[in-house]
């Protein structure tokens, strides 16, 4: 499933995909099977995601102290060790049939699991565009697979198989790498972090969409008959969306806005959900599904923002994790209240959740250059060289940065219709500063200054900063 052509991926990264769906198996396993745990008992999900939310909120309150996870280090290695005790408390019916201990291993293995998925993370932020959305339309392959032939085996068994995951995700995580993303936030306000983060609107369709499912998973039947309602023909579902995935990475060009594409295939997924559910019913299966797709696709959108914005990837997470928290724990609470709803409530959730991934995917939010072709690079290579000696050196010849910026920017930027976010990243660009420096003045990434750039170029006509800077000049000594 893996496409060597892709750039930035290949077939060695398939351990990338299987190591996220192996969180992404846990999390479904373990909240959403009646093998464990009563789908109808409001505790589960919230016993399990409250110390979560702990831990997401603490990241993000402590922004400015909490360090960035990366790699399996010896913190995520033993993280993962306690979220698979924590598993095992409570799953095998040996010491599950104990309230307390019940109890106490849900929220050891929810307190836990967030560093092992925060890990993840961080790697997939560091990957290309088109390789994240490859590998996460792989997990979605893997985890249906995974969840139906585990939840096929004796109690037992599954249990044994669902606590050694958070083990496995920590074996096929890569090492530390050796470069980092931070990026510098010292001077930045929790307020600020927030808005540049994940947009707000984003955050409640995430939360609706996952109210809704949440909600069908708590109501819908046969989950105690799981691997006998799941047929080899419905896992053809998992690998057309997979398809799907891989079709859009392949076809994009330079631009991809999956705002568009995951409306689609959200819009279509919930129209099949809703024929089947018309017609047979809604049943484990689809849940399962549903769940799946929800998680991977808002990781894939949590993933691809993480590159847009300078904020730290697991603040991103955190941000986009509690969204989802509030959702599933509304939603699983809210069920036995919607269950004398029947029928009319599930055509109701198709349109909810169309409506909420409406709001998460906002088009034109989230466009991402999704490869930097070779000119591309070779046009700021030299700028980034130049960052290494001395970031904030100015190229230009004879003139301070305040000269060379100075009130002619806004005629000049209005003569070549540069938006005003453009002209802050030109003002300091002719000015003479570094790439760095601009995302910390700015509070933008790397690849919104490039993108910013391109565009500048493209409007001017011209192709490296010596050039900009002279047309610039020139048109301000005609001014004059």
């Amino acid at each position: 499933m893996i496409d060597s052509h892709i750039p930035g991926l290949a077939p060695r990264h398939i351990r990338f995909a299987a190591g996220y769906a192996c969180t992404c198996i846990w999390a479904v396993v373990l909240l959403s099977s009646a093998a464990f745990n009563a789908p109808q008992a409001p505790y589960t999900v919230a016993t399990s995601m409250l110390p979560g939310l702990v831990a997401c909120l603490s990241s993000i309150f402590l922004f400015k102290r909490f360090p960035s996870i990366s790699g399996r280090t010896p913190f995520v290695m033993l993280a993962g060790a306690l979220v698979c005790a924590g598993t095992f408390m409570c799953t095998h019916p040996a010491p599950a049939h104990i309230a307390a201990l019940h109890v106490s291993g849900l929220i050891l293995s929810g307190f836990f699991a967030i560093t092992l998925i925060m890990a993840w993370f961080d790697t997939f932020a560091r990957l290309n565009p088109r390789a994240i959305i490859v590998l996460a339309g792989c997990a979605v392959s893997i985890a249906a697979f995974a969840c139906w032939g585990i939840l096929s085996c004796p109690r037992e068994v599954a249990s044994l198989i669902t606590s050694a995951l958070p083990l496995l995700s920590v074996a096929l995580l890569p090492g530390k790498p050796e470069g980092d993303l931070q990026q510098s936030m010292s001077g930045r306000t929790l307020r600020e972090v927030l808005s540049a983060a994940v947009p707000l609107r984003t955050l409640l369709g995430l939360s609706i969409t996952f109210f809704i499912v949440r909600s069908i998973a708590a109501l819908a039947p046969e989950f105690e008959q799981f691997s006998a309602a799941v047929s080899p023909i419905s896992l053809v579902v998992p690998l057309c969306i997979t398809a799907f995935f891989i079709g859009s990475a392949l076809l994009a060009k330079r631009h991809l806005d999956p705002s568009i594409l995951y409306k689609i295939l959200l819009a279509g997924f919930a129209g099949v959900v809703f024929l089947l559910a018309s017609s047979v019913g809604i049943t484990s299966s689809l849940v399962f599904y549903a769940i799946i797709v929800c998680e991977v696709m808002t990781w894939t959108m949590l993933s691809l923002w993480a590159k847009k914005t300078p904020v730290l990837p697991h603040v991103v997470f955190a941000v986009g994790w509690v969204a989802e928290c509030v959702g599933n724990a509304l939603g699983q609470m809210a069920a036995p209240l919607l269950a004398a709803q029947g029928s009319a409530f599930f055509a109701l959730a198709i349109v909810l959740i169309i409506l909420g991934v409406g709001f998460a995917f906002s088009e034109g939010q989230l466009v991402l250059d999704v490869d930097l072709e070779e000119n591309d690079t070779r046009r700021f290579s030299a700028a980034e060289d130049s960052e290494k000696d001395g970031p904030d050196e100015v190229t230009t010849a004879d003139e301070t940065p305040e000269e060379t910026t100075s009130g002619f920017m806004g005629h000049f930027a209005a003569q070549y219709d540069i938006s005003p976010r453009e002209q802050d990243v030109l003002a300091l660009w002719i000015a003479g500063r570094g790439m760095r420096y601009i995302e910390n003045e700015l509070f933008i990434s790397e690849s919104t200054v490039k993108s910013h750039l391109r565009s500048i170029y493209r409007k001017c006509d011209v192709h490296n900063r010596d050039e900009i800077i002279s047309l610039y000049q020139t048109k301000s000594q005609e001014a004059e």
